[in-house]
């Protein structure tokens, strides 16, 4: 239905002059929204890692997505682009959307816990991530979505505040933020240490699929 809305104030043949206003101010409004959250980000000096960043990181994909991916933080790769998850755990989380799910990346959002690169892509610390979540949320926030995918323990922790629960133990359950349900899986790093995680994280993909209404396809290709 989002979508629907994006594509009509784009085609404004598809809706009424009142229909199409309405449409076009919804777009312009969360674009807005976004763009203020991006502004105060890019100035913020609330942790050491804005000292040492290249880039900020700030998320990347389609506003009206029905579903939002989120990860631990920038990789250097990541950190010399400005984009999120564009390294080899990044091609790998693109594979899973595009060659897995059959929907194209543009189409879902994707973010992490901070917004820039931890040095020797560590963990980000518990004050640097309580620095920056807030502006994770207000991504959240401003997109909607209908599902969100935790990809490892530090979204999980530090999102929904589980720092005890194993990802094993969460991938059986269904949380709920701000009643968006959200589902948790391996972070594609950590596929590319451990390949027994490949079929897991499938399946828990094929979760989010049905909960979407996506067609699960009978092999990857």
């Amino acid at each position: 239905m989002e979508f629907l809305k994006w594509q009509c104030a784009l085609n404004p043949i598809l809706l009424s002059p009142e229909e199409t206003a309405a449409a076009a101010k919804a777009v312009f409004s969360r674009e807005q929204a976004m763009k203020q959250v991006f502004d105060e980000a890019s100035r913020c000096a609330s942790c050491r890692l804005g000292k040492s960043r290249t880039n900020l990181v700030f998320g990347d994909g389609n506003l009206y997505a029905d579903l939002m991916f989120i990860g631990e933080g920038p990789g250097e790769e990541e950190d010399l682009q400005g984009i999120p998850f564009v390294g080899r755990a990044g091609q790998l989380l693109t594979k899973i959307i595009e060659n897995g799910m059959r929907i194209p990346r543009s189409s879902v959002y994707i973010a992490n816990i901070v917004k820039c690169r931890p040095p020797e892509n560590r963990e980000p610390l518990t004050d640097e991530a309580n620095a920056c979540i807030g502006y994770l949320k207000r991504q959240i926030s401003v997109i909607r979505p209908r599902a969100i995918v935790l990809l490892g323990k530090t979204a999980l922790r530090y999102l929904l505040g589980h720092d005890k629960m194993s990802i094993r133990e969460a991938r059986a359950m269904t949380f709920e933020y701000e009643g968006i349900p959200v589902f948790v899986t391996y972070h594609p790093s950590a596929l590319l240490r451990n390949p027994d995680y490949k079929k897991p994280t499938w399946e828990d993909i094929q979760r989010v699929m049905r909960f979407l209404g996506l067609p699960i396809p009978s092999k990857l290709s």
